[in-house]
């Protein structure tokens, strides 16, 4: 049984006249014969009466119209769902990133690909720092990550979509709060509140070489695995911390937040993917994302 045997066969049911069918289904009288007793043969049923007269439908033809119109539209629905999917309309798409990126442009380009694409499935994974979510890329456990560069892998593949500062996160009762700069050299004695050295964090890498290139070594007091606790610890008066500028978000009593003299080494926020792996619906997140830093948001 062919799907152009059932489009015949719904010709002929509608029409109950082999020509006038014929010409709506634009073929010859002959083949479309030909091709309903073929669908008859399969199926091992007759389903039409013909006469010289007039064609009737049998028991059988007049069951088999409301089955193939199931078929059709079923057909023409699995037809549509997969152009959709190749247009990346529709599908499911994992997506990682770092804590900091909630503060940061990223909810606003996840805005405007929802917007734009509603029918894709958003799978989302937190609180994942770089290292985890390139080793989630290579895998292809994951479709697209933001994540801090430098990246090593030659597999990943960046867009930045943000750009900022390191700024010096101070309990608000410290000697040094009320300065709007403060210099990194006079904070070497302090004791440093950074994230857990097992993470293996991008960010806090740039942390120790900063401190290293303004002439000491960070003295950590407390490691967690979070910015939010780390801005908690601070605001407690347990030590000081360095984090990026968008955690100016995140506002707590008794935490004050400076700019460094010289403006702090700059980082950045990129989406990562692995360029190896083909998807048009990661291609559509890409093309919105880099839109948005183009236009500026």
């Amino acid at each position: 049984m062919e799907l152009r045997q059932l489009r015949y066969f719904l010709a002929v049911a509608q029409e109950l006249h082999f020509g006038r069918a014929a010409e709506r289904a634009h073929i010859a009288q002959s083949p479309l014969s030909r091709q309903i007793k073929l669908l008859e043969d399969s199926l091992g049923v007759m389903l039409f009466r013909r006469t010289k007269h007039k064609v009737e439908l049998t028991d059988a033809g007049r069951a088999l119209i409301v089955e193939a119109q199931a078929i059709l539209a079923a057909t023409e629905q699995a037809k549509r769902s997969v152009m959709r999917a190749e247009e990346g309309l529709v599908g499911r798409l994992v997506i990682g990133y770092t804590n900091t990126a909630i503060y940061s442009n990223f909810p606003k380009i996840l805005m405007a690909y929802r917007h734009q694409f509603p029918k894709v499935e958003l799978v989302l994974q937190d609180s994942l720092l770089t290292p985890m979510q390139i080793d989630a890329l290579v895998d292809k456990r994951m479709d697209i990550g933001c994540l801090r560069p430098p990246v090593q892998s030659p597999d990943i593949e960046l867009l930045t979509i943000a750009h900022e500062r390191l700024v010096l996160a101070l309990p608000a009762a410290h000697p040094l709060a009320s300065q709007a700069r403060i210099n990194l050299k006079d904070l070497a004695q302090e004791g440093f509140i950074c994230f857990s050295r097992s993470l293996s964090s991008s960010l806090q890498t740039l942390v120790f070489q900063t401190c290293q290139d303004a002439g000491f070594q960070a003295r950590v007091v407390q490691e967690v695995g979070d910015i939010p606790t780390m801005l908690m610890l601070v605001s407690c008066g347990m030590g000081v911390a360095l984090v990026p500028s968008s955690s100016r978000s995140i506002r707590m009593n008794g935490l004050v937040l400076r700019n460094l003299v010289g403006g702090g080494p700059q980082l950045e926020l990129a989406l990562g993917w692995n360029r190896g792996v083909k998807s048009v619906i990661r291609d559509g997140f890409v093309d919105v994302a880099r839109s948005f830093v183009q236009h500026g948001g």
